[in-house]
């Protein structure tokens, strides 16, 4: 009679981690589709099946989602002057917009376009296949104090969680707007 009566609480149990081991190959195939430049350790979170707490099944997910954020955040990215197009897909008046000025040049969003397509809507930081051009943010590898202009190859483009990660100037990465921390939390 006991050893049924501690069949089914270790049947229970294990069932428990499973959730959590399907849990993290989720996250793990989702973070190498939409993110594939980043290489993310999950050899943590594979143990986690392993240690005998009392933590309930949502704690252990909202800790590896925080733990997922940080090394997102934490992913070392070295900006680096990008191919150049063609010329004759440049324009009159080009040259002339592209030195080193605080203005945005009013062609600023033929610029973005040719850099979407030139990235092939790629982010240059993790990876993410962006859908949209509206979704794309474009920043400078060489800011204006190092002479970095608005020319082509001195434009990259980033997707909207590597722009909020890059250019929010605090250690706290909980305090940034990550689409990828949402996505994450509608797996659990």
């Amino acid at each position: 009679m006991i050893d049924k009566i501690k069949g089914i609480f270790v049947k229970k149990e294990e069932e428990k981690l499973d959730k959590i081991t399907i849990f993290i190959n989720l996250v793990e195939s989702y973070l190498k589709r939409e993110h594939p430049n980043i290489v993310f350790d999950l050899s943590v979170y594979k143990n986690i099946k392993e240690e005998p707490n009392n933590q309930n099944e949502q704690v252990k997910k909202t800790l590896i989602i925080r733990e997922i954020e940080k090394q997102f955040s934490d992913f070392i990215w070295e900006k680096t002057t990008q191919k150049s197009v063609k010329k004759e897909l440049l324009w009159d008046g080009y040259g002339l917009n592209s030195q080193p000025n605080k203005r945005i040049p009013i062609d600023f969003s033929r610029r973005k376009e040719l850099v979407f397509f030139r990235e092939e809507g790629s982010c240059n930081r993790c990876g993410h296949i962006i859908q949209k051009i509206e979704r794309a943010y474009i920043v400078l590898v060489k800011s204006f104090e190092q002479n970095g202009g608005y020319n082509l190859e001195n434009l990259i483009l980033l997707c909207q969680n590597c722009y909020s990660v890059t250019t929010y100037n605090s250690s706290n990465f909980s305090e940034v707007y990550l689409k990828l921390r949402e996505d994450l939390y509608d797996m659990i």
